[in-house]
């Protein structure tokens, strides 16, 4: 089958370091389906723009992807680029099919993974559209929400129509979906969980390549707790930050440590956390670390700390599951789908109760050796194999229907 991909994030993001869950999904995915035999994939952007086109180009290449000049289906000429820009000026856009009309004319399926669905793409009845659900908080938790989220949103879920198979990345994402468009089928909506790469993420517990990295990052501890957060409100950073406070202060440990991987880029915030936090020389802000180190730092975690009040999925849970870290995770949205009991789930604005798990991991070792096992066995319901196979069968059930 003929599969176009949306493949806009991939161009607007193309050579980031830091990868966020959906940008994850969608390059994991897209390298799965290159490589199934029953899938052709092309590429698309639902808007012109030639620095995301040519971005396309050079990641296709990149990856050594078959037949690069022909997988994008976006006509390339400079009348697209004038149209996009006239655009970006006007209240009322100007509607211009910029998709190539030999190449749409053998596809089978759209796949937009995060945005709109073109009309342009409707307009062709031989096309079956398919769509990815990551959240929803920006409509159910706006209190929550980046701000002006929900009107960046909005057009991708207003796409969406009964002709829309929908894939969602939980049950919880699914009922909040269902909630939040009374309008759609709940059998036109099928759950397929997320994975972590087993090349990238298994158990690193290598002395010398934690050494490595204690040296290049600068800390001197022998046990931390493991944070994944960016400065965002839901993410729930400074209640990690007061329950690993408390334990160090109560239990007098202080050679446990804290690490905390994101993006902490807002300079108010950043200077915030230091004047209240800096006399902890244990805690650490680390901005961006590559996947192979990642997997060091979550292999080596006392525990792996995720506090967020929302998540559609929670990808960070997989990634150190399959590293066989011990998880405490908060108990909202889809996080105790994910867990399913094979880790601890807390209320996540409960300081002490936070504080007190934490120091139970760190003091009995049998507790944590049966937390890591968990981890290991829970790993092993999720893979981006059994991903990529279940969304071959959305597609084939858009084709059938």
């Amino acid at each position: 089958m003929n599969v176009l991909f949306d493949a806009t994030w991939i161009g607007t993001h193309f050579k980031q370091n830091a990868m966020h869950g959906g940008l994850r999904v969608i390059y994991e995915l897209t390298k799965r389906l290159e490589s199934a035999n029953e899938v052709d994939l092309f590429y698309s952007s639902n808007r012109y723009d030639r620095v995301i086109i040519n971005n396309l180009h050079s990641f296709i290449k990149e990856n050594n992807y078959s037949n690069h000049q022909n997988k994008i289906a976006n006509n390339q000429t400079e009348i697209f680029r004038i149209i996009n820009y006239l655009n970006s000026n006007l209240k009322k856009p100007i509607l211009l099919n910029h998709f190539d009309k030999h190449k749409l004319k053998m596809i089978n399926v759209y796949h937009s993974p995060i945005e709109a669905i073109p009309e342009a793409i409707k307009n062709y009845k031989n096309i079956k559209r398919v769509f990815s659900s990551h959240d929803l908080m920006p409509f159910t938790r706006p209190d929550l929400a980046p701000v002006n989220f929900a009107k960046l949103l909005k057009p991708a879920y207003d796409s969406i129509d009964k002709e829309t198979k929908v894939i969602c990345v939980s049950k919880f994402t699914k009922s909040e979906l269902l909630n939040y468009r009374k309008d759609l089928d709940e059998d036109q909506i099928d759950v397929i969980y997320l994975g972590a790469d087993k090349n990238t993420f298994f158990p690193n517990l290598s002395t010398t390549n934690y050494l490595v990295l204690a040296n290049k990052y600068n800390f001197k501890f022998e046990k931390y707790l493991l944070c994944l957060n960016r400065n965002q409100k839901y993410k729930n950073t400074e209640h990690i930050i007061e329950a690993y406070i408390r334990v160090v202060n109560e239990s007098q440990n202080t050679d446990l440590g804290l690490v905390l991987i994101g993006n902490f880029d807002d300079i108010e915030t950043k200077k915030k956390f230091m004047l209240k936090y800096g006399t902890y020389k244990h805690i650490h802000f680390i901005e961006y670390v590559p996947d192979i180190e990642l997997s060091v730092f979550y292999s080596n975690a006392l525990s792996f700390v995720y506090m967020s009040l929302y998540e559609g999925f929670g990808l960070p849970i997989i990634e150190a599951m399959q590293c066989g870290t011990p998880v405490i995770s908060s108990n909202q949205a889809s996080l105790p789908e994910v867990v399913n009991g094979y880790g601890i789930c807390i209320d996540p604005l409960d300081i002490e109760l936070l504080s007190n798990q934490i120091y139970l991991i760190l003091k009995d070792s049998k507790l944590s050796k049966n937390l890591s096992t968990k981890s290991l066995e829970r790993s092993n319901f999720f893979s981006w194999e059994k991903n990529l196979e279940e969304t071959i069968q959305v597609y084939k059930k858009a084709i059938n229907n």
